[in-house]
């Protein structure tokens, strides 16, 4: 709801650091700016590791293959966007297909898992078992899956007929995404109390071998896949070329190809997605831990664009709409600790930045 009206009123580039401006100021936007790029430069090379690890799956491949895996997916799908908005479209149309079939697919040949996943939830809802903490550690994990919505307002300045495709889009994919997110993770769980290993990078590869049709839906889960690299990629090129061109970062990340995409940001940041990916493999880095961050990064950004909402709404239901959400909002952030330090570091430096460009 939040998304929708401000991507409607603040159709740009700029995205989330236009809505924190209408919330906190001038100031608020290079931030924000810092914050989205410290979140895509290890939000990305996560999301490309997930997809390593089932095409490693797929491959039956070493460890070591994972890496290479992400870096040729993120290679692949940055390359797509160099070329044009329609070809990037083109792989998320195909994709989304892919999506729907392996969803459904999955619930489908596995009811029974579904209806273990219902016990579990009615057993659950007693309170018997269910602590905070480890609610709050599912959910703040899991919160990673719906992130996307703040992307999409990086290329709303794109969008044909704003007034009527912005609010289908955002309400439409909201839809889409709940309902296929409930009845696959009410699925998994009974699968996983019914003793099927689920957990990893690559959880559902067991769940999709099990039925007489994996050898196909995991080839299309690849596809899955590379529509989320495909949208996180084009949200990260157009949020740092909205940072060049403010001089937020530096102006040569804000220049536009002759294909009119940003190529030097889409560059630039895949040099940085394969430093990180590298670092994942090979160093001390937890992917888990990173995806918490990039959670905990956007749950920062969040709060700017309730505080836009509720200051540019008029009517009782901002009043609604801002409570709730910013319910939501304190319970994901209660169980951070001195991670917090991260995205106060980079809005810190985005505000220093701000300062001396005014300067």
């Amino acid at each position: 709801a939040i998304f929708s009206r401000l991507g409607l009123r603040f159709a740009s580039a700029a995205g989330l650091s236009r809505y924190a401006e209408v919330a906190a100021g001038s100031w608020a936007g290079s931030g924000v700016s810092l914050v989205m790029a410290g979140s895509f430069a290890i939000g990305v090379p996560s999301l490309g590791m997930i997809g390593g690890a089932y095409l490693r799956d797929l491959f039956g491949t070493s460890h070591g293959s994972t890496a290479w895996f992400a870096i040729a997916i993120l290679g692949l799908v940055t390359l797509a966007n160099a070329l044009g908005v329609k070809v990037a479209g083109i792989i998320n149309t195909v994709s989304l297909a892919a999506l729907l079939l392996v969803v459904v697919s999955v619930i489908a040949l596995k009811a029974g898992y579904l209806g273990s996943g219902l016990h579990v939830l009615r057993e659950s809802a007693g309170g018997k078992d269910v602590h905070y903490f480890d609610v709050w550690t599912v959910a703040a994990v899991l919160f990673w899956a719906f992130l996307g919505w703040e992307s999409l307002s990086f290329g709303l300045e794109e969008f044909h007929e704003p007034e009527r495709s912005i609010p289908a889009v955002y309400w439409a994919s909201f839809g889409i995404v709940a309902v296929l997110y409930l009845a696959l993770g009410f699925t998994t769980i009974g699968a996983d109390a019914e003793g099927v290993r689920i957990a990893g990078a690559a959880g559902l590869t067991a769940l999709i071998r099990e039925t007489p049709v994996g050898d196909v839906l995991l080839p299309l889960m690849i596809l899955v896949i590379l529509a989320n690299a495909n949208a996180w990629v084009f949200g990260a090129s157009r949020s740092v070329y909205a940072a060049g061109r403010e001089g937020i970062l530096p102006r040569r990340l804000g220049r536009l190809s002759r294909r009119s995409v940003p190529a030097a940001s889409l560059l630039a940041l895949f040099a940085v997605y394969v430093g990180v990916i590298l670092v994942l493999q090979y160093g001390h880095l937890s992917l888990t831990r990173l995806i918490l961050i990039v959670s905990q990064n956007l749950l920062i950004l969040y709060a700017f664009s309730i505080f836009a909402y509720w200051r540019t709404e008029r009517g009782g239901t901002r009043w609604l709409v801002a409570a709730l959400a910013l319910l939501s909002w304190a319970f994901l952030l209660s169980g951070f600790s001195y991670w917090i330090a991260y995205p106060a570091a980079l809005l810190l430096l985005g505000y220093l930045t701000y300062r001396r460009r005014r300067a």
